[in-house]
């Protein structure tokens, strides 16, 4: 009866250069022996039957065979790579698969990479979901191959490949993401009470109120948790590729109707079990924790806006890292976080305020060890919560673990204002991560605002000199100048770069 975890199979990649652990279950108390690389690692199951077995950092291999034995019984995994593993986490900006990506025609001729591979977690919220539902096209390690690379995360895609490329080890992602969840679903309940207890309250009040065996039950016929095929969805097939027009969305759902399908059911009246505080920390992280990984990639926080809890957002942001840290096994673990774009309203989804979740993300690159900013300020669509483009973000996170986390010379991370001042007649703001200069791409500078005392938009001329650029009203009052924004608004696109092509991050300035 010898069984392994489900992200243990032949065609994997194991992280390289870290302990590691191999889990699954057995007969109770059954010794389970594990050979790899020369190691012979033996261990003792509980009174259960699990086991878990510690082994010593692995070399880079592109093929190797792992042996786990446990009495008559043995598990042979064959072609399993060593090399860089990468957790890609959050919702549907992360999840969103090359199937639907900008550059996928002219990705897939030529993706054919054995040394570049996917594991999708399944998408579970509650116990016999899996069960209930077809999952047999999830939880599969995938090659990046023209039949393979639809499943691929986009973001994780091209982070892969760029990081291989350099490196030259194979690269493993590993998609632990689900569309349209918030911060609290991916922690432990314990640390929302203390980060978000709002989330808390709300959930306590639902539960309160509801039969919740009857609720879970229910949720065993709920066509809406059906995770199991990723293109099975006809409004996503329609949705995520491109912008459907406000005509072919009326168009669609009148279909809907006229098939009997109930479009009012679609709002929902009560939490789906995915947004439930801990659902998906203990049904999809905890399902591969504590597999060593180099770092995560984050993108996640629309939903948090959403809900209209973007003011718990870095203390929810802080938390969840904690508990993945915690869970993986590894307190300085890396996290880069894509910072979300502009955007305004899509669907029912407005912006309320991105530019908390945005400063909320922006602290916490600064506050907690080990964590970095990736800006995504020129990726924005105005009427599309999902950009089409995911190679920028995907290749500007990999700058960022080429630069901080393999310790390259390289410029990686974003422009990002150091001082406002005032010199003679004119505001020069001078940036921090841009050491060979700035480089504006088209004419003026988008999304920068001088602002007066009562926010009335003041004009100004500009020039670029090095890493700062200098501000000159062209009223000549510098004294009427309060403030400076930049990328502040619901929408934008800025066009400020460094000369590595990474976009400068929104900031807001007193100007004294």
């Amino acid at each position: 009866m010898l069984k392994l975890a489900k992200i243990f199979q032949s065609g994997m990649i194991l992280q390289r250069e870290k302990m590691g652990h191999l889990w699954g279950k057995t007969s109770p108390e059954a010794v389970v022996t594990l050979d790899i690389q020369g190691q012979h690692i033996e261990a003792k199951a509980d009174a259960n039957g699990g086991f878990c077995l510690e082994y010593q950092p692995l070399r880079a291999t592109s093929s190797d065979e792992v042996i786990v034995k446990s009495g008559d019984d043995a598990i042979i995994l064959e072609n399993v790579a060593v090399g860089e593993v990468w957790l890609a986490g959050g919702q549907s900006n992360m999840e969103f698969h090359m199937r639907y990506e900008k550059n996928l025609s002219q990705v897939k001729p030529d993706c054919n990479n054995p040394n570049i591979r996917f594991y999708d977690v399944p998408e579970l919220a509650f116990d016999g979901q899996e069960e209930a539902f077809d999952y047999s096209r999830m939880g599969i390690w995938r090659k990046a191959t023209a039949e393979d690379i639809e499943y691929f995360s986009a973001v994780g895609y091209y982070f892969a490949a760029t990081v291989q490329k350099e490196l030259q080890v194979p690269v493993g992602i590993i998609g632990c993401n689900w569309g349209g969840t918030v911060s609290a679903a991916w922690m432990n309940p314990d640390t929302v009470k203390k980060c978000g207890k709002e989330w808390m309250d709300d959930y306590d009040k639902f539960a309160a109120a509801t039969d919740m065996k009857d609720y879970y039950n229910r949720q065993l016929s709920n066509s809406m948790n059906d995770r199991g095929n990723p293109f099975a969805d006809p409004f996503y097939e329609m949705i995520m590729p491109r912008t459907p027009s406000q005509e072919e969305l009326n168009e669609f759902f009148a279909k809907m109707v006229a098939t009997g399908i109930d479009i009012e059911s679609f709002k929902g009246g009560e939490p789906m079990p995915s947004a439930i505080p801990g659902a998906l920390y203990e049904h999809m992280l905890k399902t591969i924790a504590p597999i060593a990984v180099r770092g995560v990639l984050w993108y996640q926080g629309e939903s948090d806006d959403e809900s209209f809890r973007a003011h718990l957002y870095e203390s929810m942001l802080t938390g969840l890292i904690s508990d993945w840290r915690d869970s993986l096994c590894d307190d300085m673990l890396p996290f880069i976080i894509v910072q979300l774009p502009g955007f305004e309203h899509w669907l029912q989804v407005t912006n309320n305020r991105y530019d908390l979740i945005r400063e909320a993300q922006y602290n916490v690159s600064k506050k907690v060890k080990n964590t970095y900013l990736c800006s995504a300020s020129d990726m924005g669509e105005q009427f599309d919560i999902h950009p089409k483009n995911k190679k920028p973000v995907g290749e500007r996170m990999a700058l960022l673990a080429m630069g901080h986390v393999y310790e390259r010379d390289v410029l990686c991370d974003a422009p990002e204002m150091e001082s406002v001042t005032k010199e003679e007649n004119s505001i020069v703001i001078s940036f921090a991560n841009a050491k060979d200069g700035l480089i504006l791409e088209g004419n003026g500078i988008n999304a920068l605002k001088l602002v007066d005392e009562k926010n009335v938009e003041i004009a100004f001329n500009y020039e670029t000199s090095g890493n700062s650029v200098k501000l000159t009203p062209e009223n000549g009052d510098l004294d009427s100048v309060v403030k400076v924004l930049f990328a502040k608004d619901k929408f934008y696109i800025v066009n400020l770069y460094n000369t590595n092509h990474i976009p400068a991050v929104p900031f807001e300035a007193d100007v004294d």
